[in-house]
């Protein structure tokens, strides 16, 4: 019978004790930290042909971490994660952003068969990603874009590097 009127007072304290507060933790004083951007920031991709030109993929992260996979006419086939200094990458960023790279068509082609193309999506955070196909007729500040992206990425793939 104590047993029961135990377990009787105990039942009245329950409720009474849920309505307590809890003490509160302190509110923060900085902003919270908008999450990593977890895709890459840009893509490099540079397409096969009929004959012998290189083709590969890079895909490159805002840290610096490049997942590249080499597919025909490189020295480095398959897949590899390798590594850019996070300055080179916001470099990236920054040219594309100088030749308004978001303001370009997206394909500079006349669909000739047995041309090589350079696709490129260019993504940085907190703006929607663009992609541009070129393989002619492509503009100066396109082409000088490709160009500087080849001789940061090409040696990636061994291309250019002496033996």
């Amino acid at each position: 019978m104590r047993s029961y009127l135990w377990l009787f007072v105990f039942a009245l304290a329950l409720p009474a004790c849920a309505h307590k507060k809890m003490p509160q933790q302190s509110a923060s004083t900085t902003a919270p930290t908008p999450p990593a951007q977890v895709g890459p920031v840009l893509v490099f991709q540079r397409t096969p042909c009929y004959g012998t030109c290189p083709a590969y993929t890079a895909s490159i992260f805002a840290d610096g971490r490049v997942e590249y996979e080499g597919q025909r006419f490189v020295p480095v086939l398959g897949k590899h994660t390798l590594r850019l200094p996070p300055s080179t990458v916001a470099e990236m960023l920054a040219a594309a952003q100088r030749i308004n790279f978001s303001q370009l068509e997206e394909r500079y082609s006349r669909n000739t068969s047995d041309l090589p193309a350079t696709v490129i999506t260019v993504h940085p955070a907190g703006q929607p990603a663009k992609s541009v196909f070129a393989a002619e007729e492509i503009p100066a500040g396109l082409q000088g874009y490709i160009t500087y992206l080849k001789g940061q990425l090409d040696p990636l793939a061994g291309i250019g590097l002496k033996e």
